[in-house]
């Protein structure tokens, strides 16, 4: 859909322009924005980032948010467009599926920085065009979702998990890539969707039969671990510290550190804004704290859950579901940390991001032994089974809802269950695996990749 015929312009329309300068500002702003954040961003950089002056970008241009609203609906509308035309022109149920993959990777990556955007700056929309992009995204999941549920009906896609849940884990491991994927990776974008494919297509085909995981009951309805979500009053009891986190947490995966004032977080704390510089001394003091406290937490909880564990998959399955249970018990500070860190001073960044590399590193080392045993594939480096993995558990943040249908407890054995079918060894298999793509080639001892802003 062209954005020109989405939303009309609310302010007097911009002169046209040839498409490649269309493009040029486009990209432009989409660089600004993806390093900056977009409310951190003004036209006057981005005009000067193209080196005209900031009416001149009006030319072009009919607000700020009217790029923002391009950028999200050209990332939507390449993905629709040619993930359908490749996947049409397969009528074998798991080709499709794969064919897909392939195409949804490819398209990610090629215009990644828009994507990003897509993935990560929809909130800063207004309600309308917010609507709109959400719209064409959802699209794009039904396309997704016919996918699988064609597999389904021919017995070639798993039938004990529901599609939607298929697809909810396939677009997490997905888009996860464009937080970490570098065009100087050690692999390209087809040899990743290969390795997708493998860890994540073979957890969901009926064929491959790799490991004999019992899914949860989803007609229970038993949550037996709820997140957190406090209701902040002035009769709280809680320390003020605490109240003053879960309030700066909560605005902030809400709205964005940029976009929230300490004057809305003393408010809804229930104090005065002055009062607020008695416990803190800059706004940047409650996100650091936030981003601190949610690493640490979910690394401790992770490690005592592993403690007495021995089975190299067992290991595995418990990293999984304790890491879904610990991230959505404080589903906002895990949000906010993900999501803002990188507004953090440098020094505290560094600091926060060593943080996030230790638990990166344990996880890391789980699939690691378990691979040296033989309990994982081998034909999949753990570099890449840990940042698939990453991928499945932290982007449950951005759809889970505390009065949605499974729990936290239920989405993490749900996980397991399709991580490990599909990156379970061959030897752990019940029948053999009948993926018969080549294997690529493979640099399996390139460092982790360097990452910038995280998506929402």
């Amino acid at each position: 859909m062209p954005p020109s015929r989405a939303v009309p312009p609310t302010s007097k329309p911009p002169v046209q322009a040839d498409a490649s300068t269309q493009e040029r500002v486009l990209d432009q702003a989409a660089e600004l924005f993806w390093k900056k954040g977009y409310a951190a961003t003004t036209t006057r950089e981005i005009a000067a980032s193209l080196g005209i002056r900031q009416a001149s970008l009006y030319h072009h241009v009919a607000s700020k948010e009217n790029l923002l609203y391009r950028l999200c609906v050209t990332s939507l509308d390449h993905l629709l467009n040619e993930v359908q035309s490749a996947v049409n022109q397969s009528e074998c149920p798991e080709g499709r599926l794969r064919i897909l993959v392939g195409a949804h990777l490819n398209t990610l990556l090629r215009y990644r920085t828009r994507h990003a955007l897509m993935l990560t700056e929809l909130r800063s929309l207004s309600g309308t065009r917010r609507r709109q992009v959400l719209g064409l995204r959802k699209r794009y999941e039904m396309l997704v979702l016919s996918v699988l549920k064609s597999g389904q009906s021919v017995g070639s896609v798993r039938t004990d998990i529901p599609a939607k849940y298929l697809c909810l884990a396939l677009l997490n491991i997905l888009n996860w890539a464009v937080v970490w994927f570098r065009g100087d990776e050690a692999l390209s974008a087809d040899q990743l969707a290969e390795i997708f494919a493998r860890t994540c297509i073979d957890g969901a085909i009926a064929s491959a039969g790799r490991l004999s995981v019992v899914p949860p009951d989803l007609q229970a309805g038993a949550r037996s671990v709820a997140p957190r979500r406090h209701k902040r009053t002035r009769a709280s009891k809680e320390p003020i510290s605490t109240r003053l986190l879960d309030s700066a947490a909560a605005l902030f995966a809400k709205k964005g550190y940029a976009s929230t004032s300490t004057r809305e977080i003393a408010a809804d704390v229930g104090i005065q804004k002055a009062s607020l510089y008695y416990h803190i001394e800059t706004k940047e003091d409650l996100l650091y704290e936030i981003c601190k406290s949610s690493l640490k937490q979910i690394r401790s909880d992770v490690e005592a859950a592993l403690q007495g564990a021995s089975n190299p998959l067992e290991r595995t399955g418990i990293l999984i579901r304790t890491h879904i249970e610990s991230m959505l018990r404080d589903q906002d500070r895990h949000s906010a940390a993900l999501t803002e860190m990188f507004a953090l001073s440098r020094e505290r960044l560094d600091e926060v991001t060593a943080l996030r590399d230790a638990y990166e590193s344990l996880v890391r080392s789980v699939l690691d032994e378990a691979q040296t045993t033989g309990a994982l594939r081998e034909d999949v480096p753990v570099k890449y089974l840990c940042l698939a993995l990453l991928g499945l558990l932290n982007r449950v943040l951005v759809w889970f809802r505390p009065n949605g249908p499974l729990s936290p407890d239920q989405i993490g054995v749900l996980f397991a269950t399709i991580y490990l079918t599909g990156a379970a060894a061959s030897s752990f298999a019940s029948v053999e695996n009948t993926a018969s793509e080549p294997t690529p080639t493979m640099n399996a001892e390139r460092g982790p990749a360097k990452r910038g802003r995280t998506p929402r």
